[in-house]
């Protein structure tokens, strides 16, 4: 991307870190399905916890006048976001039952836990914490 920008160019960034992704009360279920994201991330090459790390690769790549403003939302009841986590074990499923990462019968029974515990209003769902990173190329 610093390639592409212009001497004098401004870059900016919004990306995800895992760190805050969480929900109250907990549940088992939601952390065996983190484990099990988790484990085929790191086989797949993505980084969860990149967004924290933006601020240092921009500014690696000669980014200069970073400024960093951390996001992080809480998905009340009936939010369309609610389920994300839901959404992307969704995504991975065959592919994570292919590698061997879960077994089919297991995912479908954490993933109907963590649906009815998700759907009670006093759960607390936080939203990954959101990293907005942005700086200028210099001019040289």
């Amino acid at each position: 991307m610093v390639a592409l920008l212009r001497p004098g160019g401004v870059i900016a960034s919004h990306e995800a870190d895992y760190l805050a992704h969480l929900c109250d009360p907990p549940c088992a279920a939601w952390d065996r399905l983190f484990e099990i994201l988790g484990a085929y991330c790191r086989a797949k090459g993505v980084d969860l916890f990149v967004g924290r790390k933006t601020h240092r690769m921009l500014r690696d790549a000669g980014i200069a006048d970073l400024q960093v403003n951390p996001v992080i939302h809480v998905y009340p009841h009936g939010h369309n976001r609610r389920h994300i986590f839901l959404d992307f074990i969704q995504n991975i499923r065959d592919a994570a039952i292919a590698d061997g990462f879960v077994d089919g019968d297991e995912l479908s029974a954490l993933m109907e836990t963590l649906r009815r515990h998700l759907d009670d209003p006093n759960t607390l769902v936080v939203s990954h914490l959101f990293f907005q990173v942005w700086g200028r190329k210099p001019h040289r």
